[in-house]
């Protein structure tokens, strides 16, 4: 077994930052490369007035042991628990569903869902529960399910659960309708829902930004192709100011969504390069607004919504119930390059309806931060397990090129997490850290 000296990770975000890390661990001389100009990928660093706000993925939970193993490593942090808290209107009154309290948490899913499909639910949240690789894609309960991805997973349940319990999971973790999303693939969505979460105390960009200062990072820097010769892997690259270099390394871990890893790669095998185009991906926009009044109250901190571009509005932590955080996403919801002003009035829209449901006065607001991401959400695909099969064997050949990625076990921060580090595995030829999933 012979440790590479010289490795790149392609990306930034929670992947390539647990994949660099691992890679460092083992000794590597590690160079991250990152198309933007700050660390974190997808959780969406940004700026709301003088404070920092996390556009993206921001809660972490209870059962992501190595995504808080990394943080740890990076200097720790505490947590103060937030927890699943979401309501919707069903027959007109406002259900709230709260994952800190399960006892009401179920006599809530009994109201949302048809009671034909409870049996049906609770077999696979008892299974996820007692078996943890079920929480993640190609496990042998999502390959099960994903024998009847024949039709999609609305059609596996009745329209009252389709409507209220399926869509906000859907939409939320993958920014899918029922309709669009597949059963295999459900299991990953149920780990989520029957987790617990907890907010860091300390924001995650500052833990993340310390990986500055163990690895180097290129940033502003785009990878346009990806080859090998003579043993070595060269990466095709273009910096910030238009200028293309080559270099070379003994090994890369490309750790980018997948529509973002198949251009790169196609020079090397357009095989591989087509599978990865395959995924789906849907848009999301987000605005996190400050009002100088508390909007939501401690009890319904979120509220799934349909029929309109917004999908969620929801505090943006447990006590900070004057910041409220907007996502537009699902059917409705796919913006396409919108302006912040665009956004705003949607979000004004939000805000009246908020009002008509949780019966609240008008609040005057004082700063916004605003994202869009054309492909936020990867959408997986039907049989699931025969395209991790496939891409396993169109990869196999390329020894000293790993991916990882939210295609690969799930879009969670602890999957993408534990795709990096199973990266960094392949790559050193060693057995995979405690904990983590190949």
């Amino acid at each position: 077994m012979t440790t590479p000296d010289r490795v790149a990770v392609v990306g930034a975000g929670v992947s390539g930052i647990s994949a660099a890390l691992a890679l460092h661990q083992a000794g590597c001389a590690v160079e991250i490369v990152e198309r933007d100009d700050r660390i974190g990928g997808r959780i969406g660093v940004a700026a709301l007035g003088d404070r920092e706000v996390l556009l993206g993925g921001k809660n972490i939970g209870r059962g992501y042991t190595r995504l808080r193993a990394l943080l740890e490593r990076l200097g720790g942090t505490g947590y103060e628990p937030f927890g699943i808290n979401t309501s919707r209107i069903v027959a007109g009154k406002l259900v709230s569903l709260d994952s800190e309290n399960r006892t009401e948490a179920m006599g809530a899913i009994v109201r949302m869902c048809d009671w034909r499909d409870l049996i049906k639910l609770d077999g696979i949240a008892r299974k996820v529960r007692t078996t943890e690789s079920a929480r993640f894609l190609g496990s042998d309960l999502a390959r099960k399910l994903g024998r009847h991805d024949d039709r999609p997973l609305s059609a596996h349940f009745h329209r009252n659960t389709a409507d209220h319990f399926l869509r906000p999971i859907t939409v939320r973790m993958n920014g899918a309708e029922p309709d669009e999303a597949y059963f295999g693939n459900f299991a990953v969505n149920m780990g989520m829902l029957i987790d617990r979460f907890d907010q860091p105390t300390t924001g995650l960009s500052a833990l993340l930004a310390r990986v500055e200062s163990l690895v180097e990072i290129r940033y502003r820097t785009a990878v346009t192709g990806i080859t090998k010769a003579d043993g070595d892997v060269l990466l095709d690259l273009v910096d910030a100011n238009g200028r293309p270099t080559r270099t070379r390394y003994d090994a890369v871990a490309v750790c980018t969504p997948a529509h973002a890893a198949a251009p790169m790669l196609a020079p090397l095998s357009e095989p591989l390069a087509g599978l990865l185009r395959s995924v789906r991906y849907f848009p999301a926009t987000v605005a996190v607004v400050h009002y100088v009044h508390d909007v939501f109250a401690a009890d319904v901190r979120a509220i799934a919504l349909d029929d309109q571009p917004c999908s969620n509005a929801g505090s943006y932590g447990r006590a900070t119930r004057n910041l409220v955080r907007y996502t537009f996403s699902g059917r409705r919801g796919r913006l396409t390059d919108p302006t912040d002003t665009e956004v705003l009035d949607l979000v004004a829209d939000t805000e009246r309806r908020l009002r008509n449901h949780l019966g609240i006065a008008p609040q005057s607001s004082t700063a916004a931060a605003i994202r869009h991401w054309p492909q936020a959400y990867c959408g997986y695909l039907p049989h699931y397990g025969d395209f991790l099969d496939a891409l396993t064997a169109a990869t196999a050949p390329h020894t000293g090129i790993a991916l990882a990625g939210d295609y690969l076990l799930g879009t969670s921060l602890e999957a993408c997490c534990r795709s990096g580090e199973a990266a960094a595995a392949t790559l050193l030829s060693a057995p995979l850290p405690q904990g983590a999933t190949r």
